[in-house]
């Protein structure tokens, strides 16, 4: 029996940035949701993913410009990967274990080889990426623990590594913080190439109170603790980490027995991701009306569903500046609590950027007719259509059909009201349309 493809196009539209017709009708032909599911997080289609070479060194003279470059990059990854779920994850990464480009890093290859990291191991062993990530030179430079030596310890990295990465507030003590940052001395990265090197003279090798166990704590036996020798700690981390993985992909604050239960799994496994995921994806909750009209899209993912709708690159979109002005910049999330969801992307600020951006793209696909639509003239031939199906071709075109009555309605009355008052102008009334169709409620729901 053939798979919802409604259900299939959420699906899509949550771990592939965007529910691509050839891919909803694959998997809406499977047997059932699990099968989809299992398609989706499978990333054999896309090989090794390895890095373009111009990003795999830094370049103090040219360093903008490959900030330009990664980020025009990633995007067209995200749209143009066979399975995009993995640059979902490595954006989920991204936000969760946080670093900044230009603030403290300042070094192309470092910033990518997290970002490369966090591609490899997405859908991995959760314990096994956060030992990794915390001894890469982007994290070592970004919360200080470059420079943690014993006898001046710094605080920075150990109480994130709780508080934001595997614990949440209020699962530790400030002596548990304490005991964590001496553990994590002599963990550096040195000027100028500032690679991670283990500097046995600057690591405090007294005795540490950490979770009421006393001993010669390192570093890395801090994040051993927490996600797999201490159980309670454990579970404490498997729900953190299920939740916001629920809010990321269905809609924030999902039904504590769902979390709990996923959790349980999750923890079962060690920590292992894809049998998370996978168990989230088939959830039924996971399908319900709540969560289908539950996430707004991100700057990031809106940009993607612009990019693969109209052929437009992630370069010529400007990404590295437009994403900035929406709100989400990548590589450079706002702070180490990274970013948040809905109403965060929800402001004057960001919508009004959001319609220069679909302003740009409108200029574009009237400029080239030839690379910009279906239509050979640039989408003149709206204007011969009538009203209202000029409305669903363009609701089609950005994947946005069946519009809810509400939209549909503003926009026939608005592309109505611009052809009644310029009847002989067959240019505007078009352009607009276009215009309206990529701010509209559907375009910004994920």
């Amino acid at each position: 029996m053939a798979v919802d493809s409604a259900d299939i196009a959420h699906l899509l539209r949550r771990t592939e940035f965007v529910a691509k017709p050839a891919r909803v009708t694959e998997l809406s032909n499977l047997a059932d949701i699990g099968a989809a599911v299992d398609n989706v997080l499978d990333f054999a289609p896309n090989g090794n993913p390895t890095l373009p070479a111009y990003l795999t060194y830094h370049d103090d003279n040219d360093s903008w410009a490959q900030f330009e470059f990664a980020y025009a990059w990633w995007l067209d990854n995200m749209r143009t990967r066979p399975r995009p779920m993995q640059e979902k994850m490595t954006l989920f990464w991204h936000g969760h274990f946080t670093s900044s480009w230009w603030d403290g890093i300042n070094r192309t290859d470092h910033m990518m080889n997290q970002n490369q990291l966090y591609r490899t191991q997405a859908l991995g062993n959760f314990r096994t990426l956060t030992q990794a990530m915390a001894l890469q030179p982007a994290m070592l430079v970004y919360l200080n623990n470059a420079d943690n030596r014993k006898g001046s310890p710094n605080q920075n990295f150990a109480r994130e590594l709780m508080e934001l990465f595997t614990l949440g507030v209020g699962n530790y003590t400030e002596d548990d913080v304490e005991a964590a940052a001496r553990a994590w001395t002599g963990h550096n990265a040195d000027w100028p190439a500032y690679n991670y090197q283990f500097f046995s003279t600057r690591h405090d090798y007294d005795q540490k109170w950490f979770f009421g166990t006393l001993r010669d704590w390192n570093g890395p036996d801090i994040i051993d603790e927490i996600l797999r020798d201490n159980l309670a700690k454990k579970l404490i981390a498997a729900r953190y980490i299920t939740k916001k993985l629920w809010d990321f992909f269905a809609y924030p604050g999902g039904p504590t027995n769902v979390i709990n239960e996923l959790a349980d799994g999750f923890a079962s496994t060690n920590l292992e991701l894809k049998p998370l995921l996978r168990a989230m994806l088939i959830r039924p909750e996971f399908y319900t009306t709540t969560a289908k009209q539950g996430l707004v899209r991100t700057p990031t993912d809106w940009l993607v569903a612009l990019s693969f709708y109209t052929g437009l690159s992630g370069d010529v979109l400007g990404g590295s500046w437009q994403g900035d002005r929406m709100g989400q910049a990548l590589y450079n999330p706002p702070n180490v609590a990274g970013w948040k969801h809905n109403g965060y992307w929800l402001n004057t600020g960001t919508v009004s950027a959001r319609a220069s951006v679909a302003r740009g793209v409108t200029w574009h696909l009237r400029r080239d007719p030839d690379g910009g639509g279906p239509l050979p003239d640039g989408f003149d031939n709206l204007h011969a259509m009538t009203v209202p199906a000029a409305v669903d071709f363009v609701a089609n075109y950005f994947g946005i059909a069946p519009l809810s009555t509400a939209t549909r309605n503003a926009l026939i009355a608005a592309h109505q009201a611009e052809r009644s008052a310029q009847p002989w102008e067959s240019w505007w009334a078009p352009t607009n349309l276009l215009t309206m169709a990529m701010l509209s409620p559907e375009m910004h729901m994920a």
